[in-house]
């Protein structure tokens, strides 16, 4: 049964709150076992999902039905390379220092010697 944009929107907002709380209160339980991480992701996703859907709804109900933003998806794809080369650098500034380089000592051969 499908309602209205409205309630839809009342509906989802509700739920991703109640979610977002919920693996707020349960974050040490979600993070203690492998399973219950996996849990924490579908409930991850969940929330994902209610944000989308209560946001179209509320651009549905502020601009209308046929609103559009009018951007072309290539930009999307720039802005996403360039926040990627950020974050690479910092990443490699942070982590990529941190640890010393280890040596490997030559193995010595166990084969036959010859006098």
């Amino acid at each position: 049964m499908a309602v209205n944009t409205g309630t839809s929107l009342v509906l989802s907002s509700l739920l991703s709150v109640l979610v977002f709380a919920g693996m707020q209160m349960f974050s040490k339980q979600l993070g203690s076992t492998e399973w219950l991480t996996i849990v924490g992701g579908f409930l991850g996703s969940v929330l994902f999902i209610c944000s989308l859907t209560a946001f179209n709804n509320l651009e549905n109900v502020v601009f209308g039905k046929g609103f559009q933003v009018k951007i072309f998806p290539e930009s999307n794809l720039i802005f996403s390379l360039f926040a990627l080369y950020y974050i690479n650098k910092v990443s490699s500034a942070l982590y990529q220092g941190a640890f010393p380089a280890v040596t490997q000592a030559k193995a010595t051969s166990k084969g036959k010697r010859k006098n």
